[in-house]
């Protein structure tokens, strides 16, 4: 008889952001891309997640860079800071934001803490697909200018 495995339990993102009053945040560091603070992230990243994501996202990316061993934040000063209200509960602003990060892969519950992407990557097909097309269009010669001045940057 084959013995029998017992799934682990997981937490969906949101609960588990609920569930932490202060929010354990880490920098989450894997490679190229866009500081969250940048222009390509607000132009192109702004139509996918959404105004409180990318405030968030900022607002998170300043504090990590001010303390790289990660910070604890109260998750209700965090909503208010955002003007997000007050509430903490599993479907209030401030969880759907930092759920929404979650779910777009700029954020992940990683073990014991919220780890945020220090570098945003460009956006993929799908989302260049669902910009408006203004935006859509002149993607690509943007991308393509931000690369070259940063080459252009590293060169120097």
């Amino acid at each position: 008889m084959a013995p029998t495995t017992t799934p682990i339990p997981t937490t969906a993102p949101a609960t588990w952001i609920a569930e932490h009053e202060a929010l354990p945040i880490v920098s989450w560091d894997d490679g190229d891309g866009f500081d969250p603070r940048s222009d390509y992230v607000e132009t192109y990243w702004l139509s996918v997640l959404g105004p409180s994501s990318i405030l968030a996202l900022r607002r998170l990316t300043d504090w990590l860079e001010d303390n790289p061993s990660g910070i604890v934040v109260a998750l209700e000063d965090l909503a208010l800071s955002l003007g997000l209200g007050h509430s903490t509960s599993r479907h209030s602003a401030v969880v759907r934001t930092l759920d929404r990060l979650v779910g777009f892969g700029v954020a992940k519950v990683d073990w014991d803490a919220y780890a945020v992407r220090s570098t945003i990557p460009p956006l993929t097909a799908r989302q260049l697909r669902r910009l408006p097309t203004y935006l859509a269009e002149r993607h690509d010669r943007d991308l393509i200018a931000q690369r070259t001045s940063t080459a252009a940057g590293h060169a120097c």
